[in-house]
């Protein structure tokens, strides 16, 4: 079924960190993700990403406490036409020789 955002997120801006030394990247969208209340609408899967689960890391009521992370999650803020895809895990190179996945070649 389709998200908050009806399934649709053409025409919105896209905000991803830059995975590097020290974090900045990951921990500025995390503020910008905290700040703005941005509605969690999925995940991001592929294997070129360590598997993590952890903690909502934008847990403020027990509510939501119970909630888990993964490395790579979709928030939306329909209302600005934001999408943010944060992610807490670092590359990993495949077998395959490029790195690539077989069905992209």
């Amino acid at each position: 079924s389709p998200g908050p955002c009806g399934g649709l997120i053409f025409g919105f801006t896209l905000l991803m960190p830059a995975v590097s030394v020290g974090n900045v990247g990951k921990f500025a969208i995390d503020l910008i993700i905290s700040t703005l209340n941005m509605r969690k609408i999925g995940y991001f899967y592929t294997d070129c990403l360590v598997p993590i689960v952890g903690n909502n890391p934008y847990a403020t009521e027990e509510d939501n406490s119970t909630e888990l992370s993964t490395n790579a999650e979709v928030y939306s803020l329909p209302s600005k036409k934001l999408v943010a895809l944060q992610l807490r895990s670092i590359f990993i190179k495949l077998l395959f020789g490029s790195g690539l996945p077989p069905a992209l070649f």
